[in-house]
C-alpha cells in the first residue's frame, strides 16, 4: 500500500473539525468519501480491519502470494462507457483496467461447455449456436434485459428525490421497475421460454448475486447481466488498486483514513447525528455515512428509538449467502500452465435451484464451484511474482455449518475446524483437478476461507458478501436510500442499490449527490471533461496505451 494513505486509530489524534464521517471504507465508502473530498469537504474514514478497501482489498503472504477478496471482474469499463468515466474521476486516471478478451465467462454444466463472449451481438449468436430452435426466445430475453435495466436506472435515481417529490413522482418510477423486481428470475424466464437447460445456462453467473434463479428478483439478474454483456476486466496490478488509487486521491484532497477503527455507535440528539464513538470515544461531525450495510448500522450502530424513527425492519429479507473459498499459489505461471483469463461456473447438473437448497459442507464443490485467476488476468502479475500463479475456487457456504465454532477466534479457532477446511480442500481440489489436471503437483501455497472468516473482517453475522439478499422483497424497503430520516445520517453500500463494484460505487455517487445536492453537478462536470480529454488524446495518464 502507498505509504501513509491510512494510519491506526489511536483516541489521542485530534478528529475536530470533521464535516463528514465515513463508517466503513468498501467501494461506497471510498466513493463516497472521494466525491465530498473532492468538493472541498472535510471528510475521514473509519475501517475496523487492519486494512481499507472492503471487498476491494487484496491480502497477501510472506511468500508473495496476494488474493483478492471479492473482486474478480468487472463489466462495462470500455475505455468509452460512463462507468469507466467515473473510475477515472475517482481515481484520476491513474487505475487502468485489463479486458479478459473475447471469452469473459465459461459455464459447465453437466458435463457441457457454453461459452459467453463479450458483446450484446456476440452473445445472441453463441447462445443462438447451442440452442437454434430458442432463437426468438434468447432475442426477447436480450430486450427484457434492456427494458428492465431501463426502469432500474429510474429506480435509483428515484432514491435523491427528496420526500415531497418521491410522494408525488417517485411512486410511478417504483411502481414500473416492480413489474421486473418483483418476478423471480425463475418465473420470468419460464415465460420467455419452457427449455430448461438455456434457463440454466441463462443462469449460470447467478453467483454474482447470490441466489438462485426461484429466490432472485429478476431485476438484480437483469443489472448483473447486462453489466457483463460487453464483457470483463479486471484493474491492473490487482483489486486492491481500486482501493489504493481511489484512497491516494481522496487524501490528496485532505481525507483521512483510520484503520483498527471499530465504530460503536452513531450518536443521535433530538433526530439529529452528533458523531460517533469508538468505545468511550466521542468524534462530533455534521454528518455520519454509513458504509457497513443496513442491518449492522440500525441493529449495532444506532438505538431502537433511532430504528423506529427510521420505519427500519428486515422481518421479510434475509442476508445474502455466505460462500467458502480456496486460495491456491503454484510454482508455475499462468502461461506455462495454460491457465485462462475467464471465470469458470461448474455444475454438475442444471437445476441450480438444488444445487444451492440441498447444498452441504461435504457435497458443495461437489455439485457447484466458481473458479477464478487473478494471475491470468492481471497483466502485472508475471512482473511482480515471475514464475508463480494463482487460483480461486468458490463455492456455496451456510454459517449453520460452523456454527459450533461461532464464539472462537479467527487463527486460533482448534483443530477440528482445521479438519473441516482441510476437507473442503481436498474436494475442491477434485473438481480443479478434472478441468486443469496440469495444476496437480505444482500448489505451493493454500487456504480456505468460510462464513467465519467473512463475518470476523465484515462483521456480517452471516458471513454474507452480498449484504441482503436481492430477493424481490427487498425492492420493497422504504430505508434503502441515502437520506435518512434521522438528518445527518446517509447510507452508502451495496445495501442501497446493488451487488458489486459498480453497484456499490453507484451507491457513493447517489449519496454524495444527496448531501451535496446542484453542489454535487460540479463533480459531474469534471467526469465529462476527463472523458472529453480522452477522446482528444489531451489524457497524458497511463490510459493513453489502452
Amino acid at each position: 500500500m502507498v505509504k501513509k494513505r491510512y494510519q491506526p486509530y489511536k483516541p489521542s489524534l485530534d478528529f475536530s473539525g470533521l464535516d463528514h464521517i465515513v463508517v466503513g471504507s468498501g467501494m461506497g465508502g471510498i466513493t463516497v468519501a472521494t466525491w465530498l473530498a473532492k468538493s472541498g469537504k472535510k471528510v475521514a474514514i473509519f475501517e475496523r480491519h487492519y486494512v481499507p478497501g472492503g471487498f476491494t482489498h487484496s491480502f497477501k503472504r510472506k511468500d508473495g502470494f496476494q488474493w483478492d477478496v471479492g473482486v474478480h471482474y468487472v463489466g462495462n469499463m470500455a475505455k468509452d462507457s460512463s462507468l469507466r468515466g467515473f473510475f477515472d474521476f475517482l481515481t484520476d486516471g491513474k487505475l487502468d483496467w485489463e479486458s479478459m478478451g473475447e471469452v469473459y465467462d465459461v459455464a459447465n454444466i453437466e458435463g457441457t461447455e457454453y461459452v459467453f463472449k463479450a458483446g450484446k451481438e456476440n452473445f445472441k449468436k453463441q447462445m443462438t449456436a447451442y440452442f437454434p430452435e430458442e432463437e426468438k426466445a434468447i432475442e426477447a430475453y436480450l430486450k427484457l434485459i434492456e427494458k428492465t435495466n431501463r426502469r432500474a436506472s429510474a429506480f435509483y435515481f428515484e432514491k435523491i428525490f427528496e420526500p415531497w417529490l418521491s410522494k408525488a413522482l417517485g411512486w410511478i418510477l417504483r411502481k414500473r421497475y416492480s413489474k421486473f423486481s418483483q418476478r423471480t428470475t425463475w418465473d420470468v424466464l419460464n415465460e420467455i421460454t419452457q427449455n430448461q437447460r438455456l434457463i440454466s445456462v441463462l443462469c449460470a453467473q447467478c453467483g454474482n448475486y447470490g441466489l438462485s434463479p426461484k429466490n432472485s428478483s429478476f431485476g438484480a439478474h437483469a443489472m448483473v447481466i447486462g453489466h457483463f454483456l460487453e464483457g470483463g476486466y479486471y484493474p491492473v496490478g490487482g483489486a486492491d488498486q481500486i482501493c489504493e488509487k481511489t484512497l491516494e486521491v481522496f487524501t490528496t484532497h485532505g481525507g483521512k483514513v483510520y484503520i483498527n477503527a471499530d465504530v460503536t455507535e452513531i450518536v443521535t440528539e433530538n433526530n439529529r447525528v452528533k458523531g460517533i464513538k469508538l468505545g468511550e470515544k466521542f468524534i462530533p461531525c455534521k454528518s455520519v455515512l454509513s458504509n457497513i450495510g443496513v442491518n449492522n448500522t440500525f441493529n449495532h450502530l444506532l438505538s431502537e428509538a433511532d430504528r423506529k424513527i427510521c420505519d427500519f425492519s428486515l422481518k421479510n429479507v434475509q442476508p445474502a449467502s455466505a460462500h467458502i473459498c480456496l486460495y491456491l499459489g503454484l510454482n508455475q505461471s499462468s502461461e506455462a500452465l495454460n491457465l485462462p483469463k475467464h471465470n469458470l461456473w461448474y455444475y454438475k447438473h442444471d437445476g441450480i435451484d438444488k444445487i444451492f437448497e440441498e447444498a452441504t459442507l461435504e457435497n458443495a464443490p461437489e455439485n457447484f464451484a466458481y473458479i477464478s485467476f487473478p494471475s491470468a488476468k492481471d497483466p502485472n502479475w508475471e512482473n511482480k511474482n515471475p514464475g508463480t500463479a494463482t487460483i480461486q475456487a468458490i463455492s456455496v457456504g451456510n454459517m449453520e455449518w460452523f456454527e459450533t465454532f461461532k464464539d472462537t477466534k479467527w487463527m486460533k479457532r482448534g483443530d477440528e475446524y482445521l479438519v473441516l477446511k482441510k476437507n473442503f480442500e481436498t474436494q475442491m481440489l477434485k473438481v480443479l483437478y478434472k478441468f486443469f489436471p496440469q495444476i496437480e503437483g505444482t500448489i505451493v501455497a493454500s487456504e480456505v476461507s468460510t462464513p467465519l472468516s467473512t463475518e470476523n473482517f465484515t462483521n456480517y453475522k452471516s458471513g454474507e458478501i452480498y449484504g441482503l439478499a436481492h430477493s424481490p422483497e427487498r425492492f420493497t424497503l422504504p430505508f434503502l436510500r441515502p437520506k435518512t430520516k434521522i438528518k445527518g445520517l446517509f447510507l452508502t453500500g451495496q445495501d442501497i442499490t446493488l451487488v458489486g463494484v459498480a453497484g456499490a460505487m453507484l451507491s457513493g455517487l447517489l449519496c454524495a449527490t444527496a448531501i451535496l445536492k446542484f453542489g454535487s453537478w460540479k463533480n459531474f462536470k469534471e467526469v465529462r471533461n476527463k472523458k472529453n480529454q480522452f477522446f482528444s488524446g489531451k489524457n497524458q495518464g497511463t490510459n493513453n496505451r489502452l
